[in-house]
């Protein structure tokens, strides 16, 4: 057979026809999957970023949330005992910080001895007891203990335990404070910027234990982790299985425009530079806000430990300084005293006799300021207790009305007293509340003008509780002023404050002293219409009335007080 010279050239010029297209074609496919291979790295390299950066500031966040946890630890062991007081706060903690679901205070064998109310039921807080108190003694020592893996009420493990043991001042073993929470006290973890529904992040222990149960979440490789500096615990980033497809399917369109004509390579390849420049440009504006964000969670905790600090000082300030004044002021009282009652013979000029009555006044004026202070400053260190005793309505008036009858009678103000023999005994510190008293009537004095009438009322309650009142005729008070009169050395009514001694800590320090009893101390008053303090006692403070209605009888005037 023979080839002639045309269809020879016509094959080899389809032949090298066909050949462009095919090395143009494989240079197009080479170019796409060099292209789609540098948009997979630079994604990558990308999440890589998004990913170092969120377990960054995931440790910081994280580290905050539980010093926090720690903290509310650390007050619930400070208030251990009494109980009553130490279950009074124990209700307060799952509302003061996210993911708390119970609080309990243990003995050492992990026996509940106070909890908080809730839906928390007793077998689980049982079994939680045992697990911390065997945690705890494979721990000695340690400050912060991380029980992980606990049983939630579903049945599924979501919840964990933090614990703190301390020690009484024997230096035994006192008993353990503890909170159990779920994955929602670690929330604003999943508020970090990463990468949305492609990553999350778990809490573990030191040993690599899961703190709460991931379901349904396949894990893959690329996991990071990094520990919570000063605390038993890490964090992991993982990425969720998929990932690689993921980033595949990204790819694709580049492979496939590829096959079409280099051009559209070319194009894509643009559009993938923007695109990539694009999400740099986005990744640093999150890190800029990550990294704001955490500069303001520090400041905040730094702010908030120096305001602790702060307050500390100043109760330490209070209680060594007040301490201090009391011993030279007693000497200024005792011999101002003895002069005034001449005990060592008479004294020759009388107004030394009067100027000794006016030393001994003005001292006992400032050692009531003295002992304000010091109270005020044990109540804010929580050292201020009480020795709760049977007393009798009439005594509790007569304690409070003999100190304030004198400074009554000067200001022509009437006193009178009522309810005590319907009112049933008491079960109160006598100090404390002959305190209140005093602080009730004394402010009512003040602020009452000359011919008016104060009124001390005692009445029991059909639920068991008792209520004290000191109703006055006085210039009164604006609803702003009630409010700020309770804060420790706010004074209502500035004109009227500075004409009035005082330093503005008797309301708040009668509101603790009632509140140590369980019980409130409340205010009712307008201007120009007087003011009535309620102190209400619970059913725990009184004792059963043992007069009948029919036999009791109102009194009235400080003289019946001191009879009744």
């Amino acid at each position: 057979m023979t080839l002639r010279l045309a269809v020879t050239c016509r094959a080899a010029d389809r032949f090298r026809r066909r050949g462009t297209i095919v090395v143009l074609a494989a240079v197009a496919i080479a170019a796409a999957a060099a292209l789609a291979g540098l948009g997979i790295a630079e994604n990558r390299a990308g999440d890589a970023r998004v990913a170092q950066g969120a377990l960054t500031g995931a440790a910081d966040t994280a580290r905050v949330i539980v010093d926090r946890d720690r903290r509310l630890l650390d007050r619930m062991a400070g208030i251990a005992t009494p109980a009553g007081a130490a279950g009074d706060f124990l209700d307060q903690v799952p509302a003061l910080a996210p993911g708390i679901r119970a609080a309990a205070l243990l003995d050492p064998a992990g026996t509940a001895v106070a909890r908080a109310a809730g839906d928390f039921d007793d077998g689980s807080l049982a079994l939680l007891g045992r697990t911390v108190a065997r945690a705890i003694a494979f721990h000695p020592g340690a400050a912060l203990v991380v029980v992980p893996g606990l049983i939630g009420a579903d049945g599924a493990p979501t919840l964990a335990a933090l614990a703190r043991p301390w020690t009484s001042a024997d230096g035994l073993s006192g008993g353990i404070a503890v909170i159990a929470i779920d994955r929602t006290a670690f929330a604003a973890l999943d508020a970090l910027p990463m990468l949305p529904g492609a990553s999350r992040i778990d809490v573990l222990t030191r040993g690599g234990m899961p703190l709460f149960a991931a379901v349904g979440v396949p894990e893959a490789a690329g996991s990071s982790e990094t520990e919570i500096a000063d605390f038993p615990l890490m964090l992991r980033y993982r990425p969720i299985t998929g990932y690689v497809g993921r980033m595949l399917e990204s790819a694709a369109p580049f492979a496939l425009i590829a096959l079409v004509c280099l051009a559209a390579a070319a194009g894509l390849a643009a559009v993938l530079i923007w695109r990539d420049r694009a999400a740099q440009r986005e990744i640093a504006r999150r890190v800029g806000v990550e990294r704001q964000l955490r500069e303001q969670l520090l400041a905040t905790a730094a702010a908030a430990d120096r305001t602790d600090e702060i307050n500390r000082a100043k109760s330490r300030f209070y209680a060594q300084v007040t301490h201090e004044l009391r011993t030279p002021l007693n000497a200024i009282l005792g011999f101002s005293e003895t002069i005034r009652q001449e005990m060592f013979g008479p004294v020759a000029n009388p107004r030394y006799r009067e100027y000794a009555g006016l030393i001994n006044d003005a001292g006992s004026h400032l050692l009531s300021l003295i002992n304000d202070l010091l109270d005020n400053a044990r109540i804010e260190a929580g050292k201020l207790e009480i020795a709760p005793i049977r007393v009798s309505a009439g005594a509790v008036a007569r304690s409070a009305l003999d100190l304030v009858e004198l400074l009554a009678e000067k200001r022509r103000i009437a006193l009178t007293a009522s309810g005590l023999g319907l009112c049933p005994d008491l079960n109160i510190d006598p100090r404390a509340m002959k305190q209140v008293l005093v602080n009730l009537l004394s402010n009512a004095i003040k602020y009452t003008p000359a011919g008016g009438r104060i009124e001390l009322r005692f009445a029991g309650k059909n639920d068991g509780s008792v209520a004290i009142e000191v109703a006055d005729t006085g210039t009164g008070m604006s609803a702003k002023d009630v409010l700020y009169a309770f804060e420790p050395f706010g004074r209502a009514g500035a004109d009227q404050a500075r004409r009035q001694p005082g330093t503005g800590l008797g309301l708040s320090l009668a509101r603790a002293l009632v509140r140590l009893h369980g019980g409130d101390l409340t205010l009712a008053s307008r201007l120009d219409a007087g003011t009535i303090a309620t102190v209400t006692l619970p059913a725990s403070a009184a004792f059963a009335a043992t007069t009948s209605p029919a036999t009791a009888k109102s009194e009235t005037g400080p003289k019946a007080a001191r009879a009744a």
